[in-house]
C-alpha cells in the first residue's frame, strides 16, 4: 500500500501538492469543517491564506480508533475485577498523576503529593479548582457546552486561584483576552493567538456548533476540537492544560475514565512530538489538513491505554497475591472478621496509592458493619498492636500498612 504523507513532505519531494490538496479534500470520505485557520510560519499567521479543517479517515486512522475501543474494552474488563477499596484507590492516583503531568506540560512543577494534600485540605490551594474538575470527571459529571459564557466559567473554576491571581493573566475582554498572545519556545515565537476577542468569540461559537455535530466520530472530533482550541487560544495562559482537561472530559464520557486520565501522563512522554504536531498541522504547505494531527492524538491515546492496562495488570497480580498472604494471616493472627476487612482495604490502597495512606474517616465508609469511628477504632487499635498497621499521622489520624506488610506484599 502506498504511503500515505503529509501535503508539506510531498512538497519536498517536488510533487504537485495544489492538485494532491484538491484531490484529499474533495475525497467523498473526508471529514470537512468550518473552523477555518490561518496557517503559520516562524510562529505567525499567514492572513494572506485561509484553510478550512479536513480529515481524511485513512486505513491507519480508523485502525487506531478500532484498537483504542478494544483496549477500552479490556480496561473496563480489567478494573470491574478490582475490589472497591482498590477500584477507588487507582482512579485516585492516575487522576492525581494525571494533574501532575498536564501542569509539568506547561512548566508548572506540582507533585502527587501535594495533589493529594490539596484534595484533603479544608482550605483552598491554587491546585484546588483543577482537582475539583478532574473529580468531576472521575464522578461522571460531564459539563456540556453550549456557549462560549460556558468556556469561560470553567476556566474561572479551574484558575480562580492559580492563575487569575496574577494580575497579568486577569482577562480584560468581556469574556475572554482583548489583547494579543504570543507563544515561545526558547527565543522563538511557534505560535500567535487569534488577535481580537471578537475573532475569539467567532470562532469559539464555530467551534461548539462543530462539537455537536453527530456526523463526525467522536474520536476524530475530539482530536479535532484540541487543535482548533489550542489554535484560537483564548486565555493569556493556561491554554494547554484547560484544552487537555476538555479532552480528558471527552475521553472519560466517550470511552472510559482511565482512558481519560491517562492523557497527559502520555504526553509527557514526548513533549517535542505533542508540539510538534500542532506546528507541522499548521504549517502553511498543509493546508489546513488534520490527519496527522489526529494520527498523533490517537497514538498518545493508545499509549496511555498500554500504560494503563500494564499497570492493571501489574497490581491485580500484587492483590491477588497480598489476599492469599491475608487469609494466611487471618488464621496465624487469629484476626477478627472486621479487622481482616480493614486490613485488606489498608493493602488494597497500599498497593494502588501508596502516597495516598487513608484517614479513619475514609476507612469507615468500607466498613459496611460499622457505623461509629470509635467502635472502629477499636479494630484498628488492635491491629496496630500486631504490627499490621502503622499510624503516619495524628491529626487527622492517618494509617497504613505496616512496613512488615508492605516487604511481604
Amino acid at each position: 500500500m502506498e504511503k500515505y504523507e503529509s501535503l508539506e513532505k510531498l512538497y519536498y519531494k517536488k510533487q504537485d501538492i495544489v492538485k494532491e490538496y484538491a484531490a484529499r479534500i474533495n475525497n467523498p470520505c473526508t471529514y470537512k469543517t468550518e473552523l477555518k485557520i490561518y496557517p503559520i510560519l516562524k510562529g505567525n499567521k499567514v492572513t494572506q491564506e485561509e484553510y478550512k479543517l479536513f480529515c481524511l479517515p485513512i486505513n491507519e486512522l480508523l485502525m487506531k480508533q478500532e484498537k483504542i475501543c478494544l483496549n477500552s474494552k479490556q480496561i473496563i474488563e480489567i478494573s470491574s475485577e478490582l475490589p472497591k477499596a482498590a477500584h477507588q484507590a487507582c482512579i485516585t492516583d492516575i487522576m492525581s498523576n494525571e494533574i501532575v503531568k498536564t501542569n509539568g506540560l506547561e512548566g508548572v512543577h506540582s507533585t502527587k503529593k501535594e495533589i493529594y494534600d490539596s484534595m484533603s485540605s479544608r482550605k483552598s490551594t491554587r491546585f484546588s479548582g483543577i482537582i475539583n474538575k478532574y473529580i468531576q470527571i472521575t464522578e461522571g459529571n460531564i459539563e456540556t457546552i453550549d456557549f462560549p459564557e460556558e468556556i469561560r466559567k470553567i476556566y474561572d473554576d479551574i484558575f480562580a486561584d492559580d492563575i487569575l491571581i496574577n494580575p497579568e493573566n486577569k482577562l480584560d475582554g468581556k469574556l475572554f483576552r482583548k489583547e494579543g498572545v504570543y507563544i515561545h519556545s526558547g527565543m522563538n515565537n511557534v505560535h500567535t493567538g487569534d488577535s481580537s476577542e471578537e475573532l475569539i468569540i467567532k470562532h469559539l461559537e464555530d467551534l461548539i456548533e462543530f462539537m455537536n455535530r453527530k456526523d463526525v466520530p467522536f474520536l476524530i472530533k475530539a482530536s479535532i476540537v484540541h487543535y482548533y482550541f489550542e489554535y484560537i487560544h483564548p486565555f493569556y495562559d493556561g491554554n494547554g492544560r484547560f484544552g487537555r482537561f476538555l479532552f480528558s472530559m471527552y475521553l472519560a464520557h466517550k470511552v472510559d475514565i482511565f482512558t481519560g486520565l491517562s492523557l497527559s501522563y502520555s504526553i509527557f512522554g514526548d513533549k517535542n512530538k505533542y508540539s510538534n504536531l500542532f506546528k507541522e498541522t499548521s504549517s502553511p504547505r498543509n493546508k489546513g489538513e488534520l490527519t496527522f494531527f489526529v494520527l498523533g492524538m490517537l497514538e498518545f491515546i493508545l499509549n496511555g491505554q498500554k500504560s494503563i492496562i500494564e499497570m492493571l495488570k501489574d497490581k491485580k497480580l500484587q492483590l491477588d497475591y497480598a489476599e492469599d498472604y491475608l487469609n494466611k494471616l487471618k488464621k496465624d493472627k487469629k484476626l477478627e472478621k472486621i479487622e481482616t476487612e480493614a486490613l485488606f482495604i489498608y493493602i488494597q490502597n497500599y498497593i494502588f496509592a501508596k502516597e495516598n495512606p487513608l484517614t479513619d474517616d475514609e476507612l469507615l465508609p468500607y466498613i459496611k458493619e460499622l457505623k461509629s469511628i470509635r467502635t472502629l477504632r477499636k479494630y484498628l487499635n488492635r491491629l496496630t498492636d500486631l504490627g499490621l498497621i502503622t499510624t503516619v499521622n495524628k491529626k487527622p489520624i492517618v494509617r497504613t500498612a505496616s512496613d512488615q506488610i508492605k516487604n511481604i506484599i
